[in-house]
């Protein structure tokens, strides 16, 4: 029978007491008649022991294992809209979304003579390292059984950094444009013709180094240099030569994966997430699915293949999936609300509402005509994006009527509508354009839709030309990505009679009277052969001649020029009046993405090669324009050429117009131009 005051009022246990009874217990204390008495020495230490143990441990001596403190059922939420709380962004946080930079050293071969040997000895006995694993020299050419160190003496060869890059969530095969630059420091005056080797690209910067991990790309092919300088005055003039790029030369052989870090970690909540988000994206075929859980708090993200042209659309439609799918209809209806209520969010909101699908249609629709700008570009940029066609009379409003920044946009967010002869038909209209920008933007819309109205050649495997049905005729070329020319002007002739010089009389086209057939003469300043051909006037045939290749299978004539060649000869041929048309390059955007790149690495060695010296790369051309092309130094010129660098965002679904009018003529570069 239990006794004394705990047991006789039930107050408390104390456990101290508890354990001090325990410990009793251990030492044979309570055994028996007179167990109160300590007996001998052993039973001494052994109290000691116990009321030691009984003052660090209160619990007692066999209180078992301890229990792990439970996390809070609570949900951090950023500082995030109200209305926007239930989205992904505001309780998870998207990893791995910005380019990656990657970088390697490289061989660039077919130089004329503009190469130099002088690499320091770190770089060559990794591009020697290089060159064996990659066979250079086995195949059949002027290297064939060289080695690799007479190769790199050689005056047709060069070394070379090459980097680029890779946008983010990019899966194996994905293409992208690389940047090429001659080793500072090295008597390579020139990579005017040159073509890359195969070279390993590594995440980070450049380091001399034998990388420890595997490469995440691979890059080659033709470099395309300034085009707008003569290629045969390399190292005679004050036009930098040693920089140049290969357009879709990058290819992804092992993507860095992108993933969705929650805010409080859950098992629970990152399965609504997961399950939110592949029912949002369902799994296409042939392809896993686009989020899977890797413990309680991360998930990881591949992008759908649908958005792999645009993975920075996909992530944006992520963030604002909801994570509780229940009552779409009431979500549509807050979102709307918010739209005319909180403006200034309304670019979140649009992506907010086209995270919903089409059920969302019904409010957007009711927001197509409302009277605030932003607000009713959100939603028509939403409702197009959805695919619905009713946007297709008020965005063709807006291209027609609309702010001078929303126009161009408003002609894209056309081109993704659905199947209609009505956007066709008023795209090409828009193809007449005054507006050059409009221009651009109707043809690239057109060319996603594959409209019948765009002639398409492509010259042997070096670019392709576009040619589209105009009043304003022009000719446009792209600088990255696909290597196109596009001739505005549908049967765009040369004018005649006419005589036109290019490098210095290297290349000229002429034409005595307005019947006689056009002459084209060109001096190969490599082989010093001179070649006469006669061709039709229309300008698509002159730019195939200067392109084509002649070989057995097709053995047209033709100069094998180069891409970078062809822009560089239309442009000058153009500028003196060979056609009614002027000459408009795309923007250059690689030098941007790899700025962005490299301040995102800066301060982080590369995890592979620990702390061995950098060889730093001179800084990427800001300016915009041609890689490697000479431009006024003027602050004010280069913010006018380069729009994109301004910190501030298009509505939704509107993006900036990549267009700049042709460069003027070279000036000598900056004397302080030194490697970084």
């Amino acid at each position: 029978m239990t006794s004394g005051p705990g047991a006789a009022t039930g107050a408390p246990r104390n456990p101290r007491a508890d354990a001090a009874s325990k410990c009793g217990r251990l030492d044979g204390s309570n055994r028996g008649k007179g167990a109160g008495r300590v007996r001998n020495g052993l039973g001494v230490w052994l109290s000691v022991l116990c009321l030691s143990a009984m003052v660090a441990l209160p619990a007692g001596c066999d209180s078992g294992p301890k229990q792990k403190p439970r996390k809070p059922n609570t949900v951090i939420v950023k500082d995030t809209p109200a209305v926007l709380r239930d989205c992904i962004l505001a309780q998870a946080t998207l990893r791995g979304t910005e380019p990656i930079l990657v970088s390697g050293y490289g061989l660039v071969v077919g130089l004329n003579n503009t190469g130099g040997g002088d690499a320091p000895g770190a770089i060559r006995a990794v591009m020697e390292r290089e060159m064996l694993v990659m066979g250079v020299g086995k195949e059949i050419g002027p290297f064939k059984n060289m080695s690799p160190n007479d190769i790199l003496n050689d005056k047709r060869t060069a070394v070379v950094i090459v980097s680029a890059a890779i946008p983010p969530g990019a899966p194996v095969g994905t293409r992208f444009d690389v940047r090429v630059e001659a080793l500072p420091g090295t008597a390579t005056t020139s990579l005017e013709g040159g073509r890359l080797y195969t070279t390993r690209l590594f995440r980070g910067l450049v380091r001399p180094a034998m990388p420890a991990t595997e490469p995440m790309a691979n890059a080659k092919g033709d470099l395309f240099i300034n085009p707008f300088a003569d290629p045969a005055k390399a190292g005679k003039d004050t036009v930098y030569r040693t920089v140049g790029r290969i357009m879709n030369g990058g290819v992804v052989n092992k993507p860095l994966p992108v993933t969705l870090t929650l805010d409080t970690p859950s098992h629970a909540r990152t399965r609504a997430i997961m399950d939110s988000i592949n029912s949002r994206f369902p799994r296409a075929t042939g392809e896993g699915a686009v989020a899977r859980g890797l413990n309680e708090e991360t998930l990881e993200i591949n992008v759908p293949r649908a958005y792999r042209s645009d993975s920075g659309e996909f992530f944006s439609l992520l963030q604002h999936v909801r994570v509780d799918r229940t009552f779409p209809e009431e979500a549509a209806i807050q979102y709307a609300k918010a739209l005319k209520e909180q403006p200034e969010i309304a670019e979140s909101l649009s992506w907010a509402l086209q995270a919903l699908g089409p059920i969302a249609l019904p409010q957007t629709k009711g927001l197509y005509d409302y009277p605030e700008i932003r607000p009713r570009m959100a939603a028509i940029t939403a409702g197009a994006k959805l695919g619905d066609i009713t946007t297709r009379p008020h965005l063709e409003e807006v291209a027609l009527r609309g702010p001078p920044g929303l126009r161009p946009g408003a002609i894209r967010l056309l081109g993704i509508l659905p199947s209609d002869p009505k956007v066709n038909e008023f795209l090409r209209d828009q193809l007449n354009s005054r507006e050059l920008d409009l221009r651009i933007a109707a043809y690239e819309a057109l060319a996603r839709r594959a409209d019948p109205w765009i002639e398409r050649t492509r010259v042997d495997d070096k670019f392709v030309i576009d040619v589209v049905p105009s009043a304003e005729p022009m000719v446009y070329a792209t600088l990255q990505n696909e290597p196109r020319i596009v001739v505005f002007g549908e049967g765009l002739k040369v004018r005649r009679p006419v005589f036109v010089s290019v490098w210095e009389d290297r290349l000229m086209v002429s034409a005595q009277s307005e019947s006689d057939p056009l002459k084209v003469f060109y001096k190969d300043f490599r082989t010093g052969r001179s070649v006469q051909v006669e061709t039709p006037a229309f300008m698509t045939n002159l730019v195939e001649y200067l392109a084509h290749q002649s070989t057995p299978e097709a053995p047209a004539p033709g100069l094998n020029l180069s891409y970078s060649e062809v822009v560089g000869a239309l442009a000058t041929m153009l500028s003196k009046g060979i056609a009614a048309a002027p000459f408009v390059p795309e923007t250059d955007r690689l030098e941007l993405e790899l700025i962005r790149a490299r301040q995102t690495e800066s301060g982080s060695d590369r995890p592979e090669v620990g702390d061995e010296t950098s060889v730093a790369t001179s800084e990427p051309d800001t300016a915009g324009g041609v890689a490697g092309a000479d431009r006024p130094e003027s602050s004010e010129a280069a913010s006018a050429e380069v729009p994109e660098t301004a910190p501030t965002q298009p509505p939704a679904g509107l993006k900036k117009s990549y267009v700049v009018p042709l460069p003027q003529a070279p000036q000598k570069p900056k004397d302080s131009r030194t490697p970084r």
